[in-house]
């Protein structure tokens, strides 16, 4: 959908892979609606969907609360706007 190309992480925090997971090889992704406030901090983040469901969403919302993202600029003035990110969670091979 058009109007999602500018919403731009400026500081994008990895995050932290759960144990269990990690151990059973398991791999995912979760959906975080969230409002990018005018300073480009993340606010009222909730997880609307997952796969695998649960495993991960502790780790991404700790994780999307410490992103910054380029605030939406209208009329010169920041101003808040909601938006939507997928973080993986894939173990890495190498």
């Amino acid at each position: 959908n058009m109007g999602d190309g500018d919403i731009i992480p400026i500081v994008r925090i990895e995050p932290s892979y759960p144990r269990d997971a990690a151990m059973n090889g398991i791999e995912g992704w979760v959906r975080v609606r969230f409002t990018i406030m005018p300073d480009g901090s993340v606010a009222d983040p909730e997880v609307i969907s997952a796969e695998p469901p649960r495993v991960f969403n502790r780790e991404a919302m700790r994780a999307i609360r410490r992103w910054k993202f380029r605030p939406r600029i209208v009329d010169g003035q920041a101003v808040t706007r909601e938006a939507e990110q997928v973080i993986e969670f894939n173990l890495s091979q190498d």
